[in-house]
């Protein structure tokens, strides 16, 4: 390993780094549907989950040429209460990038229970039937719903003019994350499993972010037209820069919530600072586990680790350089129910990742097909440390991954390729 004097410096990558490749699907090139409905509890500017994502759909097609309506809540995620300045309903209707967003009142759902989840959607969802019935949201040629929440795409079906076309995304299979995470009995993921195989089995097609998901709705008897997208990134705005002068650094941002099984990463702090004493480990971001985590790691003496909040949108290409290594851990028993996207955003950034997942799970498949990021299992954190060390000890290896992680991204995750598909879908041809 590098003594402490080591700054590491990965070589700068040969081609610009601010666009994609020349010759590139552009969001000009695709025929869109003339208007558009997302369905959604999550939206900008709420800063990690889903919301990042389904942001950058919606700005898309806007962008394409489609009249785009947004039905969400009240900015909360990923903290507990709902975002300054929007409380009051002052901004309730409002266009932001060409997308008209129209937002409903919700109660967050602070401790993150089955409890409190149930009275957060309830209230939501109530709000998104009563616009309907109210005319607030008309119906629409084309539909898109997210999963989060199960409950968005059953609403969703309400939406849809006469001949028209709704597409579910599935970003989490929530009865398995339910039973998995222990969130709730089993006659309440019983009933959640009921709901899903109802509002799924109504929808024209469903989109998944691999392929393991795509066997678990099959086994739940989904039985509607299910395709697999990966999450996509905005691949202008994220991409390779070179490090800062800083300690080699391990990075962390996203949701501070129970299924990352981020005390994997403060376990794995204390082997890498025997491994490798100069490096650290920022963990940035907030949620309903912050104080928890902070907690821990004082009583556990990480003078490695570091907490910072979530960089801002408009900071987020430079946040990532900071990491030379990036962490995306999981806890094994939910990792066949959900595709985290920020691995995705991690390799447009052209740096290699360090995930805890079990053979068979969506992201131990795709680092089979990519070669960009390490699995190694979970709930051993001396594996990790060792994988975060050898790559943090490695440059050479280390641009070499990020380079195949961020070819991948051009060829299969940009916008404008996730826009293509999934305007594919929702106009009736094949994705």
């Amino acid at each position: 390993m590098p003594d402490d004097s080591i700054h590491l410096r990965p070589p700068a990558f040969d081609r610009p780094a601010s666009k994609a490749s020349a010759g590139a699907l552009s969001l000009a090139d695709v025929p869109v549907p003339e208007e558009l409905l997302l369905v959604a509890q999550s939206y900008w500017p709420e800063p990690a989950g889903s919301a990042p994502m389904m942001t950058d759909l919606a700005t898309a097609f806007a962008a394409a040429g489609a009249e785009t309506t947004v039905l969400t809540a009240r900015p909360n995620y990923p903290g507990n209460t709902v975002y300054d300045g929007y409380a009051d309903g002052s901004q309730d209707s409002r266009t932001v990038d060409g997308v008209l967003i129209e937002r409903l009142h919700t109660i967050p759902p602070a401790g993150g229970g089955m409890k409190a989840r149930l009275i957060h959607e309830g209230v939501l969802h109530a709000g998104f039937a009563a616009a309907r019935a109210r005319g607030r949201v008309g119906r629409h040629a084309a539909v898109l719903s997210l999963c989060p929440s199960i409950l968005s795409v059953a609403i969703a079906n309400r939406f849809k003019a006469p001949g028209g076309r709704h597409v579910a995304i599935v970003h989490d299979i929530q009865s398995g994350l339910a039973g998995a995470l222990g969130m709730g009995g089993k006659a309440a993921v019983k009933a959640i499993r009921a709901m899903e195989r109802a509002a799924l089995n109504r929808a024209d097609a469903i989109v998944v972010l691999s392929e393991p998901m795509r066997g678990v709705l099959e086994e739940l008897g989904v039985t509607r037209p299910i395709h697999v997208i990966p999450p996509h990134v905005d691949a202008d705005a994220v991409y390779p820069l070179p490090r800062p002068d800083q300690p080699p650094t391990a990075l962390y941002s996203g949701a501070f919530a129970r299924k990352q099984g981020l005390e994997q990463v403060l376990d794995m702090a204390g082997h890498l600072a025997a491994l490798m004493p100069q490096a650290r480990i920022k963990l940035r971001g907030q949620g309903g586990l912050e104080e928890e985590l902070k907690s821990r790691a004082r009583a556990m003496g990480l003078g490695n680790v570091i907490f910072q909040p979530l960089a801002p949108k408009d900071q987020l290409n430079e946040a990532m350089a900071e990491g030379d290594v990036h962490l995306v851990p999981q806890r094994p028993e939910g990792a066949a129910f959900a595709m985290p996207g920020k691995a995705v955003t991690i390799l447009a950034a052209g740096r290699p990742f360090v995930s805890t997942c079990l053979p068979g799970s969506a992201l131990a498949t795709l680092e089979a097909q990519v070669g960009a990021f390490l699995c190694t299992p979970p709930e051993e954190p001396r594996a990790m440390a060792e994988a975060v060390a050898s790559l943090l000890s490695d440059p050479a290896r280390a641009t070499a991954m990020g380079r195949r992680g961020r070819a991948w991204v051009e060829a299969n995750a940009t916008r404008a390729v996730a826009l293509d598909r999934y305007a594919r879908l929702l106009l009736g041809d094949a994705a």
